[in-house]
């Protein structure tokens, strides 16, 4: 099969955001069972590269850069370049290359609106629609009232007029079913997880000495501080879970690993940004966190502590859409007094520590991206026939 991904994040193909590694080993899971698959993404620059020997077109439209930024300052809108999805030139550029697609698979359904029917009805293209997040406005509380109902409203048309809808989890292929969608137009393929990529190497010390945390006792949390819910979790690791941890563990040191937001500067904390190899700072960590409020989808950081073997200690929120077991392979503690405490056991223990991470591990092996994509494979080959089948009656 020829496979097109259309993503709406600027940023996409880097390993620096949970879109951005669902997206790449995606594209690489479908390519290793043999499918051509290619990347269209907006960019004020066109050009053409490899990630991964992933072929992404960069291209634009005939909106000028300085009018679009404008726009998202304006509409506060975080990657301008995205509004190019709007733009008649952007999908002509891009319609050579859907052409040759059998499936077309989008990553961002209500920006994408208009060329996701272009795609359809006028290009007569298969269009999947890979949901990171079902109806996100709706489940993040920051949402203000006017992006709520708008995204609602295009994301539901956009949905409807699909034919395959990819949620993240069971919950939210529940959520969609809620709704009024088909249980035949719907496919679950998780978020996941390389787990070769994270098991821990045997050389820590020198690891730990390149960083120089010394004897340090690491708790990491891992995320991209553009997203709102990644700040706020940030916040509480600051005023109320660190300094009741190192008040019980003096050398314990919190470490916030990923895209960083300058301005966050928090005591009891400290700030890598985002680092080459996320699997070397995961390897020296002692215990994993996600203590978030809200959020939607699933999350890969909880896969990458698990598949580390790390003991975590998560809210019900950072662990939603995941068959994991609190208490046996996790701690889910929506408390964040007690959520310290569990943090605090975990440091204390190593026995406990160690079991939980181990069942961790097992965990994660169910979530490994090459299980997934071979699923999505299948899938996607499955509707493929029913789609050549009926072209032929």
């Amino acid at each position: 099969m020829r496979i097109c991904i259309i993503s709406a994040f600027e940023d996409s193909m880097q390993y620096d955001s949970g879109y951005s590694v669902r997206i790449i080993n995606v594209a690489k899971g479908l390519m290793a069972r043999g499918n051509s698959v290619s990347v269209i993404m907006p960019k004020y620059r066109a050009s053409r590269r490899f990630v991964d020997e992933i072929p992404v077109y960069e291209m634009n439209g005939f909106c000028p850069k300085s009018l679009l930024k404008l726009i998202g300052k304006v509409a506060n809108i975080a990657k301008p370049s995205a509004l190019y999805f709007f733009d008649a030139l952007f999908a002509v550029r891009s319609a050579r290359f859907v052409e040759k697609a059998d499936i077309v698979q989008i990553e961002q359904p209500a920006l994408c609106i208009l060329l996701s029917s272009f795609i359809r009805k006028t290009l007569k293209k298969a269009v999947a629609i890979d949901c990171h997040d079902v109806f996100q406005a709706l489940r993040l509380k920051h949402t203000g009232l006017v992006r709520r109902i708008l995204e609602t409203f295009l994301e539901k048309i956009a949905l409807k007029n699909a034919d395959l809808l990819i949620t993240v989890s069971e919950k939210e292929r529940d959520i969609l079913l809620s709704m009024g969608f088909p249980s035949k137009k719907i496919i679950v393929a998780p978020n996941g997880v390389n787990t070769a990529f994270f098991a821990r190497p045997p050389d820590l010390q020198t690891i730990r000495s390149r960083y120089g945390f010394g004897d340090s006792r690491i708790v990491v949390f891992m995320g991209n501080l553009t997203y709102i819910p990644n700040q706020q979790a940030v916040k509480l690791i600051s005023s109320i879970i660190a300094p009741k941890v190192r008040k019980e563990v003096n050398n314990a040191k919190f470490l916030v690993v990923g895209k960083n937001r300058e301005e966050m500067k928090l005591r009891d904390i400290t700030f890598t940004g985002y680092v080459d190899n996320v699997a070397d700072v995961l390897a020296i960590s002692d215990v994993g966190i996600a203590p978030l409020l809200e959020g939607a989808g699933t999350r890969l950081k909880i896969l990458e502590y698990l598949s580390t073997g790390l003991p975590v200690v998560s809210t019900s929120v950072g662990a939603e859409g995941l068959v994991i077991e609190n208490g046996y392979n996790i701690i889910i503690e929506d408390n964040i007094e007690r959520f310290a405490y569990h943090i605090i056991q975990l440091l204390k223990n190593d026995t406990l520590s160690s079991s939980m991470g181990e069942a961790g591990k097992v965990a994660a092996a169910n979530y490994d991206w090459k299980k997934i994509t071979d699923k999505l494979h299948e899938d996607y080959s499955c509707f493929f026939s029913k789609m050549s089948s009926k072209s032929t009656a």
